[in-house]
């Protein structure tokens, strides 16, 4: 991420997610800027946002995201982890892989390890 505080979008598709909150909060304590979108329905709504915003990430939480961001990082949080598609249990696990803690793949220990 190029700036000093990175910049990370929060979208909830398909209604409302009340780890957004928690989420935003942890991130946010980690010295990141958090916008919040709130609930959206559609991935055009969420390109719209990404376009107006110009955010490092993009933190889908209720749903998936299946169109293509260039330059943007995109992750979520799930029932089980698959570090290696951007998917965490947590948002301190998430917080890790933004900040470049977590390799691309999850049998492989972080740079911090090695």
């Amino acid at each position: 991420m190029s700036r000093a505080m990175p910049r990370v979008l929060l979208v909830e598709l398909g209604g409302p997610d009340p780890r957004a909150v928690a989420l935003g909060r942890v991130l946010r304590d980690d010295g990141m800027e958090v916008v919040h979108a709130g609930p959206l329905d559609t991935a055009e709504q969420v390109l719209r946002i990404v376009e107006q915003e110009d955010p490092d990430a993009v933190g889908v939480l209720g749903g998936e995201l299946r169109t293509g961001l260039k330059d943007v990082r995109v992750f979520r949080l799930g029932e089980t982890a698959d570090p290696a598609n951007g998917v965490f249990e947590t948002p301190e696990e998430a917080v890790e892989w933004l900040r470049g803690g977590r390799s691309h793949t999850s049998g492989t220990p972080s740079d911090r390890v090695r």
